[in-house]
């Protein structure tokens, strides 16, 4: 075996071992790996046996690991602090209201750590955010069904859940006017005026039918006090037919 006789140095250059005689050694970090110090460039497949860590943390490496799903710890979804994959049944607290189809599945969670971290629902596209310990009021790209059926003056609608959960009503109306999605702030507090506007058949005079809507103090519900058919102005007549479809709360 050949004698070499130089500095053993690292990959860096630096001398870590005086002028001496080796066999084989000055090519030390070419060819194993290092505990200390920067390598770059490291072939061959590596079988870490007892799992692989960072900073005592396990990566994870193979499909397997990616398919694991938790489930929501405590039943409680703002119990959540860690990124993964979680599936929820329904019944957990702190659930936020989805259409029927989205009551159970499956979120992603992403924390940068306990405080701070977000959760997505993915069949319902909602999201709610951890922000310095605090959740914030959960966020939507779709409306959450609240009440369906046909209401006329005098009925109370009774909701999934209260109106000051969201940012805006939406309400489905049908009238002589047709079928319209009418939107109202639910910030305001008071009576909501929901009104549909359409024009005669000859166009030259403007019609609406006006909804006046009362919220229970707690907001679980909503009572219809008059409906009026305006068919020119200063020409108002009450409603008595059936004329509210939906209403449905948006968020954000």
């Amino acid at each position: 075996m050949t004698n070499y006789l130089g500095y053993i140095k690292d990959h860096n250059g630096n001398v870590i071992y005086p002028y001496t005689k080796a066999a084989a050694i000055l090519d030390l970090f070419n060819v194993v790996v290092a505990k200390t110090g920067d390598q770059l460039d490291i072939r061959g497949r590596k079988d870490f046996n007892d799992g692989l860590t960072i900073n005592g943390k396990q990566v994870l490496l193979t499909d397997d690991d990616f398919k694991m799903v938790a489930s929501i710890p405590g039943n409680d979804i703002h119990n959540i602090n860690r990124s993964g994959l979680y599936h929820y049944g329904g019944q957990e607290k702190n659930l936020p209201l989805m259409n029927g189809l989205n009551t159970n599945g499956y979120l992603v969670a992403v924390f940068a750590n306990p405080d701070h971290g977000i959760l997505l629902f993915i069949g319902n596209l909602t999201y709610t955010e951890k922000y310095q310990g605090k959740w914030l009021p959960p966020h939507a790209t779709m409306p959450v069904n609240l009440w369906q059926g046909a209401a006329k003056v005098g009925d109370t609608m009774h909701l999934r859940a209260p109106i000051n959960e969201f940012d805006d009503l939406q309400f489905v109306v049908g009238t002589t006017l047709g079928k319209t999605c009418l939107r109202a702030s639910s910030i305001a507090s008071g009576t909501r005026y929901v009104t549909q506007v359409g024009q005669t058949g000859d166009g030259k005079n403007t019609r609406s039918v006006e909804l006046t809507l009362h919220p229970s103090s707690d907001g679980h519900s909503l009572t219809i006090a008059q409906v009026l058919f305006n068919a020119s102005p200063g020409n108002s007549a009450p409603v008595k037919d059936a004329v509210l479809q939906r209403i449905e709360g948006i968020r954000g």
